[in-house]
């Protein structure tokens, strides 16, 4: 079974030089199996060192400095960088594995898909955009792509649904909104109006297999290779069970 960060932002919070380290030992630790996924962050998790929160290009711009010392280390030995927001200094990780980890970058937009392809080794997203597996193509990303899915399981579709809506609803107001939003009270007001109706259309939901068939086929037709199951229902083991015995492969 694979392992993956979904994201982690390795920027502002956390230093590069630091997610480096850690990638590459929990890379030794399960053989292989991991994926580094990253973005450029969310003000909920990365305004609470206090060094502010920056806009769109910035975040951008810094996600690149981020990718560029975390690269540079993976080459081994000792390493100094100066970017305009990022430096390290004689920094070196002195275990690396055999075989680097896939670092795939989030985009919800065809400029972060762009640089996925420049300066990571796979995609990552949320949404079934053919034009962010294009934009990664174009700039000559061959990696994996990889997509969450929202989905929602219970023995029935009203608790399934309710539950989805309970603890996520505010995913509903999509990235542009969530990026910016500093506090669990702000996230609780912006999805205020959201209806347990508007996550059941977003959300696979219920005991039928068939919506999470028709699920999986949006975002495998839209282009993407490796996709993560993200289960909002209340019954986590049912849902795995469910996977397990519901799902078959189709000849």
């Amino acid at each position: 079974m694979g392992l993956a960060t979904g994201v982690t932002c390795p920027s502002i919070r956390y230093h590069p030089a630091i997610i480096a380290q850690a990638a590459a030992t929990l890379a030794i630790l399960s053989d292989g199996r991991f994926t580094l996924g990253v973005g450029s962050g969310e003000r909920l998790n990365e305004h609470v060192v206090g060094q502010g929160w920056p806009n769109v290009r910035g975040r951008q711009e810094m996600l690149a400095e981020a990718l560029d010392i975390i690269n540079l280390l993976w080459r081994g030995g000792y390493r100094s960088y100066q970017g305009k927001y990022l430096q390290v200094e004689d920094a070196r990780v002195f275990d690396l594995p055999a075989t680097l980890p896939v670092i795939a970058v989030a985009a919800g937009g065809t400029d972060a898909a762009g640089l996925a392809a420049t300066h990571g080794g796979g995609l990552f997203a949320t949404e079934p955009r053919p034009d962010l597996v294009a934009a990664y193509q174009d700039k000559g990303g061959t990696g994996p792509k990889y997509a969450e899915i929202a989905m929602a399981w219970a023995p029935d579709v009203d608790s399934a649904a309710r539950e989805a809506h309970r603890t996520f609803r505010w995913a509903l107001s999509g990235w542009k909104v969530m990026t910016e939003l500093p506090n669990p009270a702000n996230f609780d007001a912006a999805s205020r109006n959201v209806r347990v109706e508007d996550v059941q259309e977003k959300f696979a939901c219920g005991p039928d297999p068939e919506p999470y068939l028709d699920a999986v086929k949006t975002y495998a037709e839209a282009g993407f290779d490796h996709l993560v199951a993200v289960n909002a229902g209340p019954d986590p083991d049912g849902f795995m069970d469910f996977f397990a015995e519901q799902i078959k492969p189709r000849s």
